[in-house]
């Protein structure tokens, strides 16, 4: 069975490499499902004939066809949000080539997945600090549980 975030003990690249992967669901359930943008405000409005040709099903590969902005047509950019890489120190998640480009096209068109200066939601961010935490606060009352020995002088 596969290790939980809250199993793992200290910051390991298994510990960066689960959260990374999380913290993209939760991103991902963010966009699609609640049709809001990492302010947490709804996205902007598909136009008329966009909305109107997708709720028809008119496009090819479409996986969607709900009216609601929720940056699903086909589905390969939501998809495409990954961990693109780890280390005992970090984790990068994000979008590559094409993908990268519509995130950016969404983000001129006012539907802002991720930005510099806000790259998560308020909401997954305090997810990201809880894991962060209990790694820790678990090293920490794992090295005040044995006994600090101080030797002063000579």
């Amino acid at each position: 069975m596969a290790k939980k975030l809250k199993d793992i003990p200290t910051f390991t690249k298994q510990f960066w490499k689960k959260l990374g992967d999380e913290t993209a669901d939760r991103i991902r359930v963010h966009t699609t499902k609640g049709g809001k943008d990492v302010n947490n405000k709804p996205f902007e409005v598909y136009s008329t004939k966009y909305r109107t040709r997708k709720a028809s099903g008119k496009f090819k590969r479409q996986s969607s066809t709900s009216s609601k902005v929720d940056l699903q047509l086909t589905g390969d950019m939501m998809r495409n949000l990954q961990t693109r890489g780890f280390s005992r120190d970090n984790v990068v998640i994000g979008w590559s080539g094409t993908n990268a480009q519509k995130i950016q096209w969404n983000d001129d068109m006012g539907r802002t997945v991720t930005s510099k200066s806000k790259p998560v939601t308020n909401k997954i961010e305090k997810f990201i600090f809880k894991e962060v935490d209990l790694v820790i606060a678990r090293n920490a009352k794992e090295a005040t549980s044995k006994p600090i020995n101080l030797k002063i002088g000579k």
